[in-house]
């Protein structure tokens, strides 16, 4: 990983997102009983004002709580992605995961699904901002002879490995107005010197048939720029060290990073985590805002992103360790052009604070995430965005990955099983009883992510790049 100021990064473990398609009412979950929470000894980084602390499990508020339903003008669907098909019929009562397989190029770890048309898109990392491997692979079940292929190759085969001479990981693919967007975490050379700003990031976009712009003659630089219109291409985010997450908020495309703050300069001072904002013709990216600010000495990152009630929700990497918040809310007024530092709220809802977002869901009015803290991986739900319950999990599952719709049902992906949500508890679907299990989670960027796609549900192995499907059991 090329981090500002740093050598090295601590691993520990991830997971991914999935679309906001509504299908069914989900199940009720018991909030367990926590203390309250309190601000570790030492922090420098602002609790910001303006929502309030959320609630830690057990508070007084518990997300089942009646709060009012989101008004029908809510200006933006909840969620990350266009709604796609959550599957029909009925959910198995007894499954198992069965590989399907892998495709040429396929990295040691599936980070992210998401489907379009008549196929379903992987990304992939080898070490997420740590190793060069960044690849997009593609299935399509409807080619018997050649159902994987790759979509693009950011391995840049041949060229200088000094100061990483390819991307280092893929960690979304996101489904955006009937295009594929694909955020480059950590980019070769830290960049191109397309910017001249020291070091920049990349935002890659297919057309809207999934295809995507092969890097560019001599020494694959980054392609083109995309277009609206259609054009695929790569558009160039100035003052980025990585580029984490993108989506669409507010009418706009915004992409989160950790960069370089404006009239500063990279490789020395402060490095905020920000929100980047699209150009009309998707050329270039603008820093816009950032946190925490005032800056601080030291490297913070803004992480996974989800629309929420009409705000903006962005997870928090500090590179130090002293960031006693959880996540970040953007909360725009709602005839704002953009996001200004008084839209900024930062929330602690850990006790310990610190927790690494891995995966947002938003499903019927709820919003669901994932996070590793220090007290383990936790899966918790809100109603009104400010105020969380744990939905407890068997601690033989292992650790949640994702939760997606399935057939009128919310699934959960854990280490070891699959779980469906019901008003008595999560309901095994499914085991992993291999000793090494696919879906172990290893990471804080990247984990095993779920995507519904040609009425099946599929997971992405963590150890080799292998794709897995859920298949009923014999009766």
């Amino acid at each position: 990983m090329r981090a500002p100021r740093r050598a090295a990064h601590p691993r520990a473990c991830a997971v991914l997102v999935a679309a906001a398609a509504a299908c069914a009412p989900e199940s009720r979950v018991v909030e367990p009983a926590a203390g309250p929470p309190t601000l570790p000894a030492g922090s420098t980084a602002p609790a910001r004002p303006g929502l309030g602390l959320a609630h830690v499990a057990g508070a007084s508020d518990p997300a089942d709580a009646a709060v009012p339903e989101a008004k029908p003008d809510q200006l933006d669907p909840d969620g990350d992605d266009d709604a796609v098909p959550c599957g029909e019929g009925p959910l198995p009562a007894h499954a198992h995961f069965e590989k399907v397989g892998k495709a040429p190029l396929a990295l040691r770890q599936i980070c992210d699904l998401a489907p379009l048309g008549d196929a379903l898109y992987a990304a992939h990392a080898l070490v997420p901002l740590g190793a060069d491997g960044a690849t997009i692979t593609r299935y399509r079940p409807s080619d018997e002879e050649k159902p994987f292929t790759v979509a693009f190759n950011w391995n840049r085969p041949g060229e200088p490995t000094k100061g990483g001479g390819a991307g280092q990981g893929f960690l979304r693919v996101h489904l955006i107005d009937g295009r594929l967007f694909v955020p480059d975490a950590d980019p070769p050379y830290n960049g191109f010197g397309i910017s001249d700003f020291g070091t920049e990031g990349y935002v890659f976009v297919s057309n809207p048939s999934g295809g995507f712009a092969g890097a560019r003659r001599p020494h694959q630089r980054p392609p083109a720029a995309p277009s609206p219109e259609g054009q695929a291409g790569s558009s160039v985010l100035p003052r980025a060290y990585h580029v984490l997450d993108v989506i669409r908020f507010r009418g706009r495309l915004y992409a989160s990073t950790g960069s370089v703050p404006p009239e500063e300069h990279a490789w020395r001072g402060p490095s905020p985590g920000a929100l980047h904002v699209a150009n009309a013709d998707w050329s270039r990216w603008t820093y816009e805002v950032d946190y925490p600010y005032p800056w601080l000495d030291g490297v913070w990152r803004l992480t996974f992103l989800a629309r929420f009630r009409d705000r903006l929700y962005a997870g928090i990497q500090d590179y130090d360790g002293r960031e006693p918040n959880d996540y970040v809310v953007f909360g725009p007024a709602r005839d704002s052009s953009a996001i200004e530092h008084e839209d900024v709220h930062a929330v602690r809802v850990t006790a310990a604070g610190a927790a690494q977002t891995l995966r947002w869901y938003a499903d019927s009015g709820r919003l669901y995430w994932i996070a590793w803290g220090r007290d383990g991986v936790r899966l918790r739900v809100t109603r009104d965005g400010d105020h969380w319950t744990v939905i407890p999990l068997p601690p033989e599952a292992g650790a949640p990955t994702d939760i997606t719709r399935f057939r009128g049902s919310l699934v959960v992906l854990t280490e070891r099983a699959l779980l469906s949500l019901s008003d008595a508890g999560p309901v095994v679907i499914a085991t992993v009883d291999a000793k090494k299990s696919p879906f172990e989670l290893r990471d804080i960027l990247c984990g095993a992510p779920l995507a519904v796609f040609g009425n099946e549900l599929y997971a992405g192995g963590q150890r080799q790049g292998e794709l897995y499907k859920l298949v009923a059991d014999e009766p």
